[in-house]
């Protein structure tokens, strides 16, 4: 941010608050920061409700029910109400409906578990001990597995930052709560239906820490946000009129992150 403002006090870390930090220090500063509570709803929120409210519903039918007939069935419910003058244009409103649609039912049929799952849109706390700080994440899915359990997480879309930081997230958080790491973290992207895997080990808990101590650093100095340089971003967000007269050479957190992990 171009004036000062004074540090901010990180007590705790929500798995919220870090994906909105990831996208966009600015966004998260005038969201989080200020608490400006905008009322123009853009459409990635839109849908990613939808995708939450459809796989949550989905996991609570009686297992005979769990088939694409009612994955069908609840889409329709959630996105009758949404308005096509949310997105960019009518085009733009049937391509993620298709594709939101067709990849929902992909994952949602692959589902070969008998058993309820372990978690479900559980919203949990730990503290660590390493970072003096509260985590906080809502654990969408989680399965058993043969060792141990799964957990699975659906989003809208992702790049490799959002993937870092679910991957360490549950890493350290697992690691510190239930003393047992995932035998594997999978992200479903229901724009592109891409899935990425990852099968943690003990060695990974350090990086963990360290990633999330960088984190709660770069949260902390509210005078070093920089922007980001993501136009798909820019324009799903409701603050863009307040940066707009902002320098445009930032770095940005992408950037940074790259400096951390390599």
């Amino acid at each position: 941010m171009t004036s000062r403002h004074p540090l901010v006090s990180v007590k705790t870390m929500t798995d919220y608050h870090l994906e909105s930090f990831i996208r966009c220090p600015y966004k998260y500063y005038y969201q989080h920061v200020l608490l400006l509570n905008p009322i123009q709803v853009k459409w990635r929120q839109v849908i990613q409700f939808i995708i939450n409210q459809v796989v949550q519903n989905f996991y609570q039918l009686p297992l005979d029910a769990q088939n694409k007939f009612n994955v069908l069935k609840l889409i329709d419910r959630y996105w009758k109400n949404v308005s096509p003058q949310l997105f960019e244009s009518k085009v733009h409103y049937y391509m993620v409906l298709a594709k939101t649609t067709d990849h929902l039912l992909q994952f949602l049929s692959m589902k070969k578990k008998q058993k309820p799952p372990l978690f479900l849109y559980q919203k949990l706390n730990t503290y660590i001990e390493e970072l003096e700080t509260q985590l906080s994440l809502t654990i969408e899915l989680a399965e058993w597995s043969t060792y141990s359990f799964t957990v699975k997480k659906f989003l809208v879309e992702a790049d490799e930052e959002m993937i870092q930081l679910y991957n360490h997230l549950m890493v350290v958080f697992s690691n510190e709560a239930f003393g047992k790491l995932p035998e594997k973290i999978e992200i479903n992207t229901l724009l592109e239906g891409k899935k990425y895997t990852f099968s943690p080990t003990m060695n990974n808990v350090a990086q963990g820490n360290m990633y999330l101590k960088y984190m709660k650093d770069l949260l902390q100095h509210p005078n070093d946000y920089t922007k980001t340089n993501s136009l798909t971003e820019c324009r799903s967000c409701p603050f863009t009129h307040k940066c707009k007269d902002s320098p445009s050479s930032f770095k940005g957190i992408n950037r940074r992150n790259e400096d951390f992990l390599h």
